[in-house]
């Protein structure tokens, strides 16, 4: 028979177990910043529309220089996707922002902090590690008619 004192000890254990995952999924897997930065010509308007199997992270609009961000811990067992649709001066696109083979080329921040970085251009899409030192971007995508 166990006794009082061993139950509140379990008890307890399993208290602050739960109470360190659910307040710091990053213990458990790494979380990751993805930034979509418009560096289309001045006067111009980028829509874009991003979402996973679980999150829709809705349409946005960009203007240049504008950011959007976001920001999740990757699955425990991996399969972490989010893709975006883009919309400029008449031409479209979709592709993954984030899969595992990005996830392996994104930038650490700090820990388990690692961000990832999309450059829209005029001539396509361009992705870089980290923000400091700033990335060197490498060209991944054209637009599409």
């Amino acid at each position: 028979m166990i006794n009082l004192k061993t139950k509140i000890l379990f008890f307890s254990f399993i208290f602050l177990l739960n109470l360190a995952l659910v307040t710091s999924r990053s213990w458990v897997t790494p979380r990751f910043h993805v930034h979509i930065i418009d560096a289309l010509p001045p006067n111009s308007k980028l829509i874009l529309h991003c979402q996973s199997q679980n999150d829709d992270l809705g349409y946005k609009v960009l203007h240049p220089k504008a950011e959007f961000n976001f920001h999740f811990n990757q699955k425990i067992f991996g399969g972490t996707l989010y893709f975006c649709h883009f919309w400029w001066n008449g031409k479209s696109i979709s592709f993954d922002v984030f899969n595992s083979n990005i996830a392996g080329k994104c930038g650490q921040i700090d820990g388990d902090n690692l961000e990832c970085y999309w450059n829209v251009q005029a001539d396509g899409f361009y992705f870089g590690a980290r923000r400091n030192p700033p990335p060197a971007y490498e060209k991944q995508h054209d637009w599409k008619q």
